[in-house]
């Protein structure tokens, strides 16, 4: 019976924390941005539907595309 390495699971684990973690600041940076102040609720939630839709397509796309490093 074969079990990964724990270093590889480690940073699967990790691995969205760093990259969301660019999106932290201008995330803070927006709210007092006299722009958005002006958005609705609704118009708040279809812009993040629309980024969550964006994020699963690419994670699709990427996961297809790399496919599993199995070896067997």
């Amino acid at each position: 019976m074969e079990t990964p390495a724990s270093g590889s699971k480690k940073w699967s684990r990790f691995a969205p924390l760093f990259i969301l973690a660019p999106a932290f600041p201008p995330l803070i940076n927006s709210f007092d941005n006299p722009h958005l102040k002006g958005l609705r609720g609704p118009d708040v939630m279809q812009l993040i539907v629309i980024g969550m839709c964006v994020g699963a397509a690419l994670t699709m796309f990427f996961v297809g595309f790399l496919g599993s490093h199995r070896s067997s």
